[in-house]
């Protein structure tokens, strides 16, 4: 029996107007006994005494003080409720579980925190990984003995597929050090166990009632991630910001403002080969000759794929404004994808 179940045992038998005593079933101070049967105090030398099956223990009692035997039965079924009650007590995982999930708040948060000795101010924060090619063993278990914890982080199995890490932040200088951390893990998960595994990492939090919004940024990070940057399996929430607020447009706003550019007139253009082109010219910052060279072609053709563009949709992507205003009305697209596999 811990300390902590056994000191709420001796407050509610202090509460009673008897003096009871707890004795351990096998200690040397008992009395010689007859065997005592459940339910049924015995009597020897001025004391009565009661068996308690869980935890093993005898409560004794004074016999001559009016109501002693309906008193010993009270404190044995105080001690048992006390007892069922602490089975069902949530662990310091639990309360955190609850905590991510939004299930828990306030005093309610605050009390078992505190209960649990669960840190209340210290700077954390929230990482989300989602394994989906789990058939027997759950994500949790894969990861358990492969993730490298500190002292103070903390990991949760959220469901089959879904383990949360709470990550101290007090000796992490960036949420940079996140990505590689998750990188770092992924490359373990996938050569000791073959699994592919996404990573969202949230914002960092001091109070223990914010990280609820940590994990949801988590969470919401691998859904817009998976959306805007397929290629990609680490998601960072405060890295999409464009495509947080691309997502919170309506429906038909972005189908809209897509066509103006995306369109029948436009369709011959903007073939596979011309998207990979403009795309790899974002993705080197607009600088022809990078850009050129990661496409194996010459800086020239480059330039007339470019002019193409200009002449038939009056942007030049070579300019950062028009390469903005192409690049938001291109991603419009795949916010619709979105909303459509949920109505669906």
């Amino acid at each position: 029996m811990d300390k902590r179940l056994q000191d709420q045992i001796e407050a509610a038998l202090s509460r009673l107007s008897v003096p009871v005593t707890v004795i351990d079933r096998d200690a040397e101070t008992l009395p010689e006994l007859p065997p005592l049967a459940d339910l049924s105090p015995a009597s020897l030398r001025g004391q009565l005494y009661l068996a308690v099956k869980q935890p093993a223990m005898v409560l004794s009692c004074p016999e001559n003080v009016p109501g002693a035997r309906d008193i010993l039965m009270l404190g044995s079924a105080l001690v048992s409720s006390l007892v069922t009650s602490d089975n069902r007590t949530e662990t310091g995982h639990d309360v955190y579980r609850r905590a991510l999930l939004g299930e828990l708040a306030g005093s309610d948060l605050a009390a078992l925190s505190h209960e649990h000795q669960l840190p209340q101010d210290m700077k954390r924060c929230v990482m989300v990984f989602h394994i989906v090619q789990t058939d027997q063993e759950r994500a949790f278990e894969l990861l358990c003995d492969i993730t490298p914890v500190q002292e103070r982080d903390v990991l949760i199995d959220m469901d089959r597929h879904t383990v949360a890490l709470i990550k101290d932040m007090s000796e992490v200088d960036n949420l940079d050090e996140l990505r590689q951390f998750g990188q770092a893990l992924q490359e373990t998960l996938m050569s000791e166990t073959a699994h592919q595994m996404t990573v969202g990492i949230g914002r960092t939090r001091h109070m223990i009632d914010e990280l609820w919004e940590s994990y949801s940024e988590a969470k919401r990070a691998i859904e817009v991630g998976r959306i805007f940057q397929p290629e990609d399996n680490i998601y960072m929430f405060n890295r999409l910001i464009l495509e947080r607020f691309l997502m919170e447009l309506p429906q038909d706003l972005s189908a809209y403002y897509h066509g103006l550019l995306f369109n029948r007139k436009t369709q011959r253009l903007f073939n596979e080969e011309m998207l990979y082109t403009i795309d790899m010219f974002f993705k080197k910052d607009l600088n022809l000759s990078d850009t050129a060279r990661q496409l194996y072609i010459h800086r020239n053709t480059l330039v007339y794929r470019l002019d193409k563009v200009q002449k038939q949709t009056g942007l030049d992507l070579r300019t950062f404004e028009d390469a903005v205003t192409f690049k938001i009305l291109m991603e419009l697209k795949k916010c619709g994808g979105e909303r459509t596999g949920r109505k669906s």
